[in-house]
């Protein structure tokens, strides 16, 4: 428990330093100067048709402050400016603040701005209930339909959601922009989200000859309105020269859904029923180990651009000897993570485990990002790793006094029509304590194709060359294939 307050602690003063800083209210208390509010309003408009548009909010509140009675007029490019700046929470109360001066209207665009603010605040039911709304009112509006069936998925109603992105695209023309991007984001949900099915193997390979496979599958259902209850039986297959082979099914189960617009809960727990039909040479005796597991973690959002995850995990440790020794390790884990600028964000993490054999590991990361959006997507930046255990080298699991790691790491995603592509790629050099500095490494690719409707099957592959990716410490080698889609 003094471990996560300890982390909780840092986490708390990371995070109000930089979210707690409010912007500045303009005085409009003094003389009323509409020729000045007029040019604050041009100079706004040029800042925004430049996508600056922290300058341009800037702007128009300047101008509010010499003439408040403005807000009637730019309240809708004040709310757009807020949410192309991605704070959802200001956009929202500046959309009201224009219908409320503008009742009676039907304000269509300013409705369909409010709904994405809604949903990219996290207030989901909000937008949905809008987008419903706009979309019974003109069926033939492709951009409100596509928010529903959006904010349905991001909701958690991933059939409903499927259902509207799925008509779009048997509704509207193959070369509209409705149909497009309805198919692109039906793509990037099959990529990238939980889909109500998941299956797949994956097949990994140390340098000590450590082999493990694992057949995974998962299906998800809709539960409490917008919970996701999460089915996940799983199979592990061991095996190492010169020891038995060792199954592992897994019966596990997790439920993930929001508690607030901003906190969302993520839930695993799993039994893991370690079997050998023979002896292990390190115990004398056949495997039969029982051994519960779980991982917990909280997201929280408290101010636009910024993220902070607090977890807690239990685990058996992954090698022939800590299987033996029936050994696994609990962890408190919390990471923040801020946008500082349109392209830049910083991140840190800290991770304390303590295994069952007495000792503990303190572990911490710190990383710069630089992203650029576009067709190919870019991620690139450095990224410091430390870690320490309390016991070194006691046998049964890489454990050094201390390792040091520093990195460069870089990601390109790119897609096309009914396919996606992944690279990631790092170098660096790591440090353990008693022995010379070595450059590491990794390199992976991942390739998805939607085979038509809501399906897609994806290959993946890599190697790593840095301890810190395996309880064992040896380098790895990986594979998988898996199937998404819904049933």
């Amino acid at each position: 428990m003094k471990a996560l307050a300890w982390i909780l602690t840092l986490l708390a003063t990371a995070t109000f330093t930089g979210a707690g800083a409010q912007e500045a209210t303009p005085d409009t208390s003094g003389v009323i100067d509409t020729e000045a509010a007029w040019r604050h309003v041009s100079d706004a408009r040029d800042a925004a048709a430049r996508d600056r548009h922290h300058d341009a909010v800037g702007d128009y509140l300047q101008a509010l402050a010499s003439d408040a009675r403005l807000v009637q007029t730019v309240a809708k490019e004040i709310a757009y400016q807020k949410l192309w700046r991605e704070d959802a929470d200001k956009a929202i109360f500046y959309f009201h603040r224009y219908l409320a001066r503008h009742p009676g209207q039907e304000n269509r665009d300013v409705q369909r701005g409010l709904a994405l603010a809604y949903s990219w605040s996290g207030r989901q039911a909000e937008a949905i209930a809008l987008y419903r709304e706009l979309a019974k009112a003109d069926p033939a509006d492709g951009g409100a339909r596509l928010g529903l069936g959006r904010s349905l998925i991001w909701n958690n109603q991933l059939r409903e959601g499927q259902r509207v992105l799925r008509e779009m695209e048997g509704e509207f023309p193959p070369d509209s922009p409705a149909h497009g991007q309805a198919e692109t984001f039906l793509l990037t949900y099959l990529d990238e989200y939980t889909t109500p099915l998941d299956v797949g193997v994956r097949a990994s390979w140390d340098s000590d000859d450590l082999d493990i496979m694992r057949i995974h599958s998962r299906a998800a259902f809709t539960v409490l309105g917008n919970q996701l209850l999460e089915l996940r039986p799983e199979l592990a297959l061991y095996s190492q020269p010169g020891q038995p082979d060792v199954t592992a099914p897994r019966l596990g189960a997790g439920l993930v859904g929001p508690l607030a617009h901003n906190w969302t809960l993520h839930a695993y727990g799993w039994l893991d029923l370690f079997r050998s039909q023979d002896p292990l040479p390190l115990s004398g005796e056949k495997l039969d180990w029982n051994r519960p597991g779980g991982d917990l973690w909280l997201t929280w959002i408290p101010a636009s651009r910024w993220r902070v995850d607090m977890g807690a995990s239990s685990q058996a440790v992954e090698t022939y000897q800590a299987l033996a020794d029936h050994l696994h390790q609990e962890q408190v884990n919390a990471s923040v993570d801020w946008r500082f600028a349109r392209h830049l964000t910083l991140g840190a993490a800290g991770f304390l485990g303590d295994y069952s054999d007495g000792n503990s590991r303190r572990k911490g990361s710190a990383t710069l990002r630089w992203r650029r959006e576009g067709r190919w997507q870019w991620h690139l930046g450095p990224r410091l790793d430390y870690m320490d255990f309390s016991h070194p080298y006691p046998g049964g699991y890489w454990a050094p006094d201390w390792v040091r790691n520093g990195s460069l790491a870089l990601t390109v995603k790119t897609r096309g029509k009914g396919w996606t592509f992944k690279l990631d790629g790092s170098w660096g050099l790591e440090k353990e304590a008693g022995a010379e500095a070595i450059s590491v490494g990794g390199v992976s690719g991942r390739l998805g194709l939607r085979l038509g409707g809501l399906s897609l099957l994806a290959v993946e592959a890599g190697y790593s060359r840095s301890k810190l990716d395996s309880d064992s410490g040896y380098r790895r080698t990986f594979a998988q294939l898996s199937y998404k889609g819904s049933f």
